[in-house]
């Protein structure tokens, strides 16, 4: 029967009642004994794992704790977490029954949650009635108890009740931010936190999607966006044009064609703020699709703007304006019939541009029309050695730099002198390692390459956010080691897929899916030696993430899961900080479609070949090949085989010589080309990087499969148009697959067919 009395974990008392009084008297021992309330959460734990194997059919006998956690990890019983609480109450179990000096009431108060979590997870499983469960409540000393007021202070600060709470830290509200910006003198960090509050997570959360700065608007341009502006090349260009026509009468469009995110609107709010003398001339449409009426459509709204720039008006106009556009309206714009007027003479500008072409359009001028294309401005530099961002690096360099005019690092030092201690704080250290933040940066770049994402430094800020900032901060010490791990910068880079799509992309570059031998090698090593201290010392060049590791020092101390997560963050902390470890890992197909990228927009002819002839074989082995120079024309599950002879003949004649070692403008794909033996007929074939990858599969051996077929289906199309070009009409090549016989189909010297064996 039930007992009436509500304490800790009561709701057990009819399913497990030794394991129910254990966490009664773990509770009640909290404040007054630590040490043993530490054991006897361990005990409850013991308690409970006899339940659960008395409940499992056919479970050995097991002597240890560890051999029960080990045990039924294997079979799949707990969850990832539940088995983190169990291993998280057995270390400090083990301390606390060895340790004569160890009286940690932290420790009790996180065991005290962890004892929570198991208890509710056996209920639900074991049990077969249907309690109410409350939710779990921090402990508090009872009245009744002589608990000296210092000790009540210093649970109160570890607890770090709602100030931390990320939440309540912001300062800047509709009401109070545009009166916070006309003071521009205010000092760089605002102190005004309560005792206990978070700078740095005040700071960071401002880099967030839903923070109040993140509402782009070309007419505002606040000190915290003007602190973290970094100048791009389209801006610097935009700045030159404006330069040129400003003492000028004449009319003046300026175009910026782009897509949604890609910065326009924070590029004219700059030069409102910054460089008004070259832009209180032009009438600015950031969006001049949704500017007007809502009873116009796009093109009724456009031939409105662009009224005195039409064949009718251009003679006399005098205004000046500046157009954001997306490609797409203005492609249609220039190829609609008006009512009111016609547009031939910015239709000629913008074919004239090439804007919609194959050729790389960054900025183009012709009499009173200019446009620039943010498509061609690239957030990342290609070089022979590979990929770089000057842009996203700049923006790091923003939010990490150890100086006095960073907001970000006098938050951290606040937080510091005021003992606020949290994995944010941890983190931001750990990226200030420089290695680190361009380990970050390459994964942006790979993101942009392999999944094509448009990441604008809005999304970027957003991401430093998600990877600094877990879902729960509370004070360091009220946080255990696994949860440490699992808050950790390494674990949020690549744990984090359902929170944006920069994060998504981030889980399938995870390193931990990398076949490498080093990799194979720690594996041995992780569990063959006992001790891991010297591992850690050998592989990991970061004091910070090594604080994270250390409790786990030994193969003895983890199972199942929790080695697992041990492993999983020993890798990717590994990556991010070990340069030499990084390379051995380094994806191969990657790093070589860069050097390729970048030696077709500099027109290196020697390298461009190896490629032509890497694609070469790629063709022949998709469709298949009886032997050099033929390529089969039917699938290999038909009676007979027909191939014909194929001589590819590539042209590099759309390509263009450069000469710079860095290049921020470039085509971002490979486009190659193919003419019909001496006549000027070409087909082009562009090649981004999962086509090249796929493509490299396919050298090695792979058989490309009907999914494949569908995702490459601009190569499938290109491979049709491809065989046209073949020797077919004079000659055809017979398999016969059962008999392993060759047969050639041929015109002799009177135009007859010949079906002679090969």
């Amino acid at each position: 029967m039930s007992s009436p009395e509500v304490y800790f974990l009561n709701f057990l008392e009819n399913v497990n009642p030794t394991a129910a009084q254990n966490a009664k008297k773990l509770e009640e021992l909290l404040f007054e004994d630590p040490s043993s309330s530490i054991i006897k959460a361990r005990v409850f734990a013991e308690e409970i794992l006899e339940g659960v194997l008395q409940n499992e059919k056919d479970a050995p006998f097991l002597s240890t704790l560890f051999d029960k956690i080990s045990y039924l990890a294997k079979e799949e019983v707990f969850t990832r977490d539940i088995q983190k609480s169990f291993d998280t109450i057995r270390l400090a179990g083990n301390k606390a029954a060895h340790d004569g000096k160890f009286n940690d009431i932290v420790e009790a108060f996180k065991l005290h949650k962890e004892v929570y979590k198991i208890g509710v997870w056996y209920y639900e499983v074991y049990s077969s009635e249907e309690a109410k469960i409350s939710a779990y409540e921090i402990p508090k000393p009872r009245p009744k108890e002589n608990i000296e007021e210092i000790v009540q202070k210093k649970i109160l600060e570890l607890l770090g009740t709602g100030i931390l709470d990320e939440d309540k830290v912001s300062t800047s509200t509709p009401e109070t931010t545009d009166i916070q910006e006309e003071n521009k003198d205010q000092e760089i960090l605002k102190k005004d936190l309560q005792s206990g509050g978070s700078y740095l997570l005040r700071e960071l959360s401002r880099l967030k999607d839903s923070s109040q700065e993140a509402i782009e608007n070309a007419s505002q341009f606040s000190t915290f966006k003007d602190y973290m502006h970094v100048d791009r090349k389209i801006q610097l260009d935009l700045e030159h044009i404006l330069e040129k026509n400003v003492n000028s009468r004449k009319g003046n469009l300026i175009l910026l064609c782009g897509s949604v995110g890609d910065g326009k609107s924070h590029l004219l709010a700059y030069l409102k703020e910054k460089k008004p003398q070259l832009i209180d001339q032009y009438t600015i449409f950031n969006d001049a699709t949704e500017s007007f009426s809502p009873s116009k459509n796009a093109m009724e709204t456009l031939e409105e703007v662009l009224q005195n720039f039409s064949d009718e008006k251009i003679g006399t106009c005098t205004h000046k304006v500046i157009l954001a556009i997306n490609m797409g309206v203005l492609h249609n714009f220039i190829n609609t019939e008006h009512n009111q007027y016609t547009y031939n003479a910015l239709q000629t500008f913008v074919e004239d541009s090439n804007l919609f072409s194959q050729d790389i359009t960054t900025y183009f001028s012709s009499e009173m029309f200019d446009l620039l294309s943010f498509a061609d401005y690239h957030s990342y530099e290609i070089t022979e050695k590979g990929a770089i961002s000057s842009f996203y690096s700049a923006l790091v360099e923003r939010v990490f730099k150890p100086a006095s005019d960073n907001p970000f690092y006098l938050a951290l030092e606040e937080d510091e002198k005021n003992n606020v201690k949290t994995m944010v704080h941890q983190n931001y250290r750990f990226l200030q390692n420089r290695f680190v933040q361009d380990q970050v940066v390459q994964l942006i770049i790979q993101t942009i390459v392999k999944k094509k994402l448009v990441i604008s430094a809005r999304s970027f800020l957003n991401f430093i956010a998600d990877i600094l900032i877990p879902d729960e901060v509370i004070n360091l010490e009220m946080t255990t080691e696994f949860d440490k791990l699992e808050a950790s910068l390494p674990n949020l880079l690549f744990n984090r897929r359902e929170r944006s799509a920069i994060m998504l992309a981030m889980s399938q570059l995870d390193p931990i899916h990398r076949r490498a031998e080093v990799i194979d090698q720690l594996v041995i090593d992780l569990n063959t030696l006992t001790d891991w201290n010297t591992l850690m010392k050998e592989y990991i060049k970061d004091e910070t993430p090594i604080s994270w590791l250390s409790p786990f020092v030994a193969k003895s101390s983890l199972t199942g899961h929790s080695f697992n997560t041990f492993f999983e963050s020993f890798i990717r902390i590994t990556f991010l900080c070990n340069e030499e470890f990084a390379l051995q890992i380094a994806e191969q197909s990657y790093e070589k479609y860069l050097k390729n990228l970048y030696s077709f927009n500099t027109g290196d002819k020697k390298q461009i070949r190896d490629f032509y002839e890497e694609i070469k074989t790629a063709i022949y082995k998709w469709k298949g090949s009886p032997k050099k120079d033929y390529i089969y024309m039917n699938k290999a599950s038909e009676k007979f085989r027909l191939a014909q002879k194929l001589n590819l003949r590539p042209s590099i004649d759309h390509l263009k010589q450069d000469d710079r070692e860095v290049l921020d403008t470039f085509k971002s794909s490979i486009l190659l080309a193919y003419r019909n033996g001496d006549s000027d007929h070409k087909i082009f074939l562009d090649i981004d990087f999962p086509l090249y990858q796929l493509l490299t599969k396919v050298q090695d051996g792979y058989r490309p499969n009907k999914k494949d077929e569908e995702d490459a289906i601009k190569f499938v199309e290109f491979i049709e148009k491809l065989m046209a070009f073949g020797d077919k009409k004079e000659e055809m090549l017979v398999y016969f697959p059962q008999d392993g016989k060759f047969y050639m189909i041929k015109r002799d010297d009177f135009g007859s067919f010949v079906f002679e064996r090969e």
